[in-house]
């Protein structure tokens, strides 16, 4: 990928782009806005990880101009650990993450990952199905981790012909998606520590491939309930393992918690959906996105 960061601090940019470089990719850099905006505008570029503060345009700024010119590219915010808002603001304007600096290692590799996601697609290969005013579907879904893009393009396809989302919004919300659905089928299902898949990815998804083919993990499914009509979007994602105690969850809202690379994904979920909830059990949420009226 060809990746462009934009940061006013050249020890930190050079940091970053060391590990960039280091995992495969073409890295171009930009100490201020205008010159990100304009590597952009000149470069095919697939993704950019940018500073909420910068001088010349603002990283808000950038992100506004960045999803205007291409809304597909994804757009990590980097902020400081002094402004939740910021990361707030990011993701509602359509960054697909955010990190706070200082930022580690595991960390980094997580949001990498998820840019990587999203470069690579949501891609449903079946022909387009007609479309309907309502739309109901049950999956059930083995332990198939691999899988998930396509199951989640397939459940996602038809959000904007119902008007819930707009097409720029569908790859925010396919990201989501696929966080409950691997949180189901890793830590649900298969009963893995998120502290392996954060100090050892490697040995993480070993170690998922072994125990999907055992007793008891390996007759566990993952049942996914979803209901869209023109008004809103329903998405209930239910795992067969035992559950866990979401009444101590942290609150999504409170600036403590934004740097927590295990909640990260339930603070995007929360922010983005409009309702969320768990069952008693602990194995299984619902999420809840209502269509936008214009005014």
């Amino acid at each position: 990928m060809n990746l462009l960061i934009a940061d006013d601090s050249p020890e930190f940019m050079e940091s970053l782009k060391e590990f960039l470089e280091n995992s495969g990719h073409t890295v171009f850099c930009a100490s201020d806005g205008e010159q990100a905006l304009q590597i952009f505008g000149n470069q095919n570029i697939d993704g950019v990880f940018c500073a909420l503060t910068l001088p010349k345009l603002g990283g808000l700024e950038l992100l506004k101009e960045v999803k205007s010119a291409n809304s597909n590219r994804p757009f990590v915010m980097l902020c400081p650990q002094n402004d939740s808002e910021g990361a707030i603001n990011a993701l509602q304007l359509g960054a697909c993450d955010y990190l706070i600096k200082s930022i580690q290692t595991a960390d980094l590799q997580r949001t990498l990952d998820r840019v990587v996601s999203l470069h690579e697609g949501f891609n449903f290969s079946n022909s387009e199905m007609d479309h309907s005013v309502q739309e109901t579907r049950t999956l059930e879904i083995d332990n198939d981790f691999e899988g998930v893009n396509g199951i989640v393009a397939f459940m996602t396809q038809d959000l904007p012909t119902y008007g819930i989302l707009e097409q720029d919004q569908l790859f925010y919300m396919n990201m989501l998606l696929k966080e409950a659905l691997e949180n189901a089928i890793f830590h649900g299902n298969l009963e893995l520590n998120s502290e392996t898949r954060l100090e050892n990815p490697n040995l993480f998804y070993e170690t998922a491939g072994k125990k999907r083919e055992i007793d008891p993990y390996k007759n566990r499914k993952v049942i996914v309930h979803y209901d869209i009509n023109r008004n809103s979007a329903k998405y209930v994602v239910r795992d067969e393992g035992k559950g866990f105690a979401h009444s101590n969850l942290f609150d999504s809202e409170d600036p403590e918690n934004l740097p927590r690379i295990k909640g990260r994904g339930l603070v995007m979920i929360m922010n983005f959906m409009d309702e969320v909830f768990w069952n008693d059990k602990g194995n299984e949420i619902t999420m809840v996105r209502y269509r936008k009226r214009k005014s």
